[in-house]
């Protein structure tokens, strides 16, 4: 494969990432930032050209960045979304996520592969509505379930089925970001459930390859206000009851100064296994001569990175017919539906059952 044009359409922090990362991957010859501000779009398409050349900064580069590549061209375009499609080999869709839908419909439609960012939709109406219509085009689409490609989370769900672990007891899943979310993102975001913890709600399925029946959950606001105003909470915690009797726990917070601090330890009957344990976990230990981890990782595009990068070259694969896909839309059906379960059961106070007719009036 070669000579690939691939597309980038929403130039925030994680569309230039993508655009950055799609650069760099084997095949492609060029990708094409698409905005509306032909300024803004240019001023991405620079961050993405600095970030690839030789020498370029860490902050920029990435820690896992490939040596000796020659990456592809970048090109700004203010050209509308369905006519850049007409000359793409595949398109990542980065935008907010209420316009997911359309840019996701829209490519399929144009028979253009596409990586569209999670969720696919915040409501299940949509959501189902929107993996009917791209399912009817066959084109293939990618939703960026980016732990799935992680090489950590991979092994880990390998460990569990090779029976490594025995019988699963206990899922203990972290997921605290460093970062305190743009007070101007939280109304727009989804909340805590469907907008960071439904990650784990994705990945902890996936790795132990049970059904999540039901969720009992508690939120607060102990770090911003600006989340209550918008009903959200920036602490949050849930129980999973898994359909083996399993029980999973997830914690989530919104500002973590310690450090991105992202992990999933399952506790079998034979062995314990964790991904995300490491000499940069932002974990002080008060053993007797521990010290302090020497480098956390500062927000979660640095923690995946390995993750991104491997996503971005599955997505490749999948475009030019040689790979398959580990994260087609209805992925995110279940996620949703735990997360959704979640945000009830703190308002109802009760646990919520993963049914549709349980969350026929979630929010």
């Amino acid at each position: 494969m070669s000579g690939l044009r691939i597309g980038v359409v929403g130039l925030g922090r994680v569309g230039v990432m993508h655009a950055r990362n799609v650069a760099q991957a084997e095949g492609v010859s060029e990708v094409v930032l698409i905005g509306r501000d032909a300024a803004k779009t240019e001023r991405a398409a620079g961050l993405v050209r600095a970030s690839i050349s030789p020498g370029a900064p860490a902050e920029l580069a990435g820690e896992f960045a490939p040596v000796g590549a020659t990456p592809a061209a970048v090109r700004a375009t203010t050209s509308g979304f369905e006519e850049a499609l007409g000359s793409l080999d595949g398109i990542v869709v980065a935008t907010s996520t209420e316009t997911h839908p359309e840019f996701a419909v829209s490519a399929a439609r144009a028979g253009v592969p596409a990586l569209v960012e999670k969720p696919l939709a915040l409501d299940l109406p949509t959501l189902e509505d929107t993996c009917r219509r791209l399912e009817e085009t066959g084109s293939p689409v990618m939703i960026a379930f980016h732990r799935r490609y992680d090489p950590a989370h991979r092994a880990l769900r390998h460990h569990i089925e090779r029976g490594d672990a025995g019988t699963v007891r206990i899922v203990s899943g972290t997921d605290h970001d460093r970062l305190p979310l743009d007070v101007d993102y939280i109304p727009r975001s989804g909340g805590i459930w469907r907008d960071l913890l439904i990650h784990d709600f994705d990945i902890i399925p996936w790795v132990t390859g049970q059904r999540i029946v039901a969720v009992t959950a508690q939120g607060s606001v102990l770090d911003a206000a600006a989340h209550a105003e918008h009903g959200d909470v920036d602490t949050a915690a849930a129980i999973l009851h898994l359909e083996s009797g399993a029980i999973a726990t997830v914690t989530g917070t919104r500002r973590n100064d310690a450090g991105q601090d992202v992990r999933l330890e399952v506790f079998g009957s034979r062995g314990t296994f964790g991904a995300g344990l490491s000499e940069r976990t932002p974990v002080t230990s008060t053993e007797p001569g521990a010290s302090a981890p020497p480098s956390p990782y500062q927000q979660f595009i640095d923690r995946f990175e390995p993750a991104f990068r491997r996503e971005i070259e599955a997505f490749v694969a999948l475009a030019v017919g040689t790979g398959g896909n580990d994260s087609p839309p209805r992925a995110g059906v279940d996620a949703l539906r735990i997360a959704l379960a979640a945000a009830r059961s703190v308002d109802e106070g009760t646990t919520i059952a993963i049914t549709e007719e349980a969350l026929e009036t979630a929010p």
